[in-house]
């Protein structure tokens, strides 16, 4: 699953990458809009858009207006993350067709099950199930995943 990230919060999309990491899927971050629309025009096989409310000063919700105007792009799910997010903004944000808003700090496997979730809604389950690879079942899926949780608590490794 490919995932783009709008914004300039480093830290925001290191979380969001390194989960997404667990299913093979990528998180690929810009940092401003104009980037934003360029590569939704012409990186098709996009399957979700994570923004910050405002890049450069300029609403992300752009972006969003774009998918709604493109037959193609149109059911691709838009989160909004930020700080500072009142319920005011939450009801405008859905009033204009997010997908869900999440405020910082987060909890990145929500983000990521909306995110899926809307997707299957979307577009079907088999689409989803195609879209994402499936993780092996094995040891190093659960080593990721522990490995994730000490570095989100600042547990070093032995």
């Amino acid at each position: 699953m490919k995932i783009l990230y709008v914004g300039k919060d480093k830290n925001s999309y290191e979380i969001l990458n390194e989960v997404a990491s667990l299913s093979q899927s990528e998180v690929i971050m810009v940092e401003s809009l104009e980037d934003a629309k360029n590569y939704i025009t012409t990186n098709r096989d996009i399957h979700g858009i994570i923004a910050s409310p405002k890049v450069d000063n300029l609403p992300s919700l752009q972006l969003l207006s774009i998918l709604k105007r493109d037959e193609n792009l149109k059911d691709i799910p838009f989160i909004i993350l930020g700080e500072d997010i009142t319920k005011e903004d939450i009801e405008y944000y859905k009033a204009m067709g997010v997908t869900e808003v999440f405020e910082i700090p987060f909890n990145p496997l929500e983000v990521f099950l909306i995110l899926t979730a809307a997707l299957k809604d979307a577009k079907g389950e088999e689409v989803v199930k195609q879209i994402l690879h499936e993780a092996k079942k094995d040891k190093s899926l659960f080593m990721k995943i522990l490995e994730l949780i000490k570095k989100l608590f600042g547990i070093k490794s032995e």
